[in-house]
């Protein structure tokens, strides 16, 4: 496995974490749940610029789906079981998208 293709996996499990960490955040009704999605959608959309994603379907349904979670967020009604489920599968993204790099 080459250098760098080790290096994203790396860091695509932290952002697995990053992730995940949307649950407690809006669990808590923390205020800063929302900057927080913002910021993890502004470094994602910047990984665009140095590795090829693009292209990637589970790249492409990740940043989609945290832009959902971050407008259902700003809803006065969100329901925590759209904002669970919605999590649940950018994990889930994520890993089948280090599942890739690992078996390139």
């Amino acid at each position: 496995m080459v250098e760098d293709k080790k290096k994203l996996i790396v860091y695509l499990n932290q952002v697995v974490n990053n992730v995940f960490k949307i649950l407690p955040l809006f669990e808590e009704e923390n205020v800063g749940v929302k900057t927080y999605i913002e910021s993890l959608l502004f470094e994602l959309y910047g990984l665009e610029e140095v590795i090829k994603l693009d292209q990637s379907f589970e790249y492409v349904s990740l940043l989609s789906t945290l832009e959902s979670i971050k407008k259902e967020i700003y809803k006065k009604d969100s329901k925590k079981k759209i904002i669970k489920r919605e999590t649940f599968k950018c994990l889930n993204l994520i890993k089948n998208l280090i599942g890739k790099l690992e078996n390139e």
